[in-house]
């Protein structure tokens, strides 16, 4: 957030040498603008869904062996996004390896693995969409936050579910928007609104947008894991799956 403050001030100085006194107060304006930040989330395709999984459920997947495999793209920190997955999919249950797939790279860039999954679940995140108003910007900079900026961007997931064969059990595509407004007066106003009247949950202050993307694509992803699960024991005519002692040794 500093620095996108501190890009306002170096675009506002090409405009107008004038200006180049704002850039005098720069730091103190950026770390106004730091203070005053405000996301809103939006869930869009397939988010808003309801589903009947319950994330928190520590016996959802018990013993049940899963890779997640996620590749990178612009403005995705795929890393980030398996370690999250692991953690949730882990408390659920589930015995997790993770595997970020490079796109010009054929071996995972780690294997963790010591048992072939019965699970694959692949997620492609996307940056499907950035945009900000240059002039609301300068707008911004020079009336000192007071006239609010904002900045939009909108991802998506494209997330499948494999047997260990390759065949495609299950899958979805997500999609969120994220709509950051900067400035002093209107943080300070849901500020006040979330802490007198909001639940924690619905928070547009601080980190509550990214927690509940969080919560919700977790819960998502734990439903089409369900989901694929019960499609797999239909094809096998009910059977019960292979226990983690009997699958050792075996290949995928």
């Amino acid at each position: 957030m500093v620095g996108s403050a501190l890009e306002v001030f170096g675009r506002v100085e090409a405009l107008d040498p004038a200006m180049r006194r704002l850039r005098r107060g720069g730091i103190g304006l950026a770390l106004v603008a730091l203070s005053g930040c405000v996301t809103f989330y939006q869930p869009q395709l397939a988010l808003q869904r309801p589903v009947a999984v319950d994330p928190q459920q520590p016996t959802n997947f018990t013993a049940t062996r899963v890779l997640v495999r996620c590749h990178p793209a612009e403005g995705v920190e795929a890393d980030v996004l398996c370690r999250n997955v692991r953690s949730s999919l882990s408390k659920q249950g589930a015995k997790v390896t993770t595997e970020i797939v490079r796109p010009n790279a054929r071996a995972p860039e780690s294997k963790e693995a010591t048992e072939a999954p019965q699970y694959v679940i692949d997620i492609t995140s996307k940056l499907l969409d950035h945009s900000e108003n240059f002039l609301l910007n300068v707008l911004f900079a020079v009336s000192f936050t007071l006239v609010p900026s904002w900045e939009e961007w909108t991802f998506s997931q494209d997330v499948r579910v494999r047997d260990a064969t390759g065949f495609v059990l299950a899958q979805q595509s997500f999609q969120e928007r994220f709509v950051e407004t900067v400035g002093l007066g209107i943080w300070g106003i849901n500020a006040i609104v979330d802490l007198l009247i909001r639940p924690k949950d619905e928070q547009v202050t601080g980190d509550g947008a990214k927690a509940e993307f969080t919560r919700d694509l977790h819960a998502h992803l734990a439903q089409l894991l369900h989901n694929a699960r019960v499609r797999a024991r239909v094809m096998n005519s009910f059977e019960p799956e292979p226990s983690a002692e009997a699958a050792k040794g075996t290949a995928p």
